[in-house]
């Protein structure tokens, strides 16, 4: 059985994702999501229950609802299936890097894109 992939130094969610769900593919589980939240930001104890209400309800769905790409490089990637080199994010974040952008609101029912403030 192959191992599970663990994240990178500074790696984001989204492109922890990204990378576990090209080589492993999606389960039907948070499998790759709780695999983060474990090694990287363990007192995000509702990231789970925060990416099903913005429709998270696997891995691959929290890419494909969730989380979606704003640089032409993850836009690429995607379409490609390439590799994606990620921006890096502090530890203990669930935040995406600059490559991406996550549904805010979720406390109103199902939330939007905006980007972060400064």
């Amino acid at each position: 059985m192959e191992t599970m992939p663990q994240p990178a130094d500074h790696e984001c969610l989204a492109c922890f994702l990204y990378r576990a769900l090209s080589t492993h593919g999606c389960d039907g589980t948070h499998l790759f999501l709780l695999a983060y939240r474990d090694a990287t930001a363990p007192r995000a104890t509702a990231l789970e229950r925060k990416m099903q209400l913005l429709g998270g309800y696997c891995d691959c769905e929290v890419l494909a609802n969730a989380i979606r790409p704003i640089t032409r490089e993850a836009d690429k990637a995607l379409e490609n299936d390439v590799d994606l080199v990620c921006q890096g994010v502090r530890r203990g974040t669930t935040q995406p890097c600059e490559h991406w952008l996550m549904r805010r609101g979720v406390q109103w029912g199902g939330g939007q894109f905006r980007r972060r403030s400064a």
